[in-house]
């Protein structure tokens, strides 16, 4: 896929949110693509590119690094949730019950620093409604999940 930015206007910030199907996230997503003045510079279009070359690959990968980020943090998200928690903050024993948990919602492309790959990765999750997950992907790897402010810092 070869993106063509002339079919979209940049937002009131130069940011160009473009719909999106991602393999990896298994949805329809925003593509996020800041600017300076609405001029993307051609490094942040080859990690796009890079990105959906890499899509399947990454499947895995990332979905084994959010199983293990919940079955880590679920002792405290149960005890935070209490009576609540078998709905919010469910025990779960398999990559796919965590999907019905997360709802992707945008793929962020960075804009500071060009001899990095980095992509961050939006979602919604039920454990974190207020400010949701985010990941970012540095050189192709799961570096760090939090909130998805985390996913802006690129």
């Amino acid at each position: 896929m070869n993106i063509d930015l002339s079919k979209y206007k940049p937002d009131e910030y130069g940011t160009y949110l473009i719909p999106f199907h991602s393999v990896l996230l298994e949805a329809e997503v925003e593509l996020i693509i800041p600017s300076d003045n609405g001029h993307v510079e051609n490094w942040q279009l080859q990690i796009v590119e890079k990105f959906l070359q890499k899509e399947e690959q990454l499947i895995e990968v990332l979905y084994q690094a959010l199983f293990k980020y919940y079955q880590e943090g679920l002792p405290d998200l149960r005890a935070q949730f209490g009576s609540s928690a078998d709905e919010i903050a469910p025990i779960i024993d398999h990559i796919d019950q965590l999907k019905s948990l997360i709802t992707p919602t945008g793929i962020c492309i960075g804009e500071l620093d060009p001899s990095e790959e980095a992509v961050g990765l939006l979602f919604e999750c039920s454990w974190e409604p207020e400010h949701g997950l985010g990941i970012i992907l540095k050189n192709w790897i799961v570096e760090e999940i939090g909130d998805q402010d985390l996913a802006f810092t690129l």
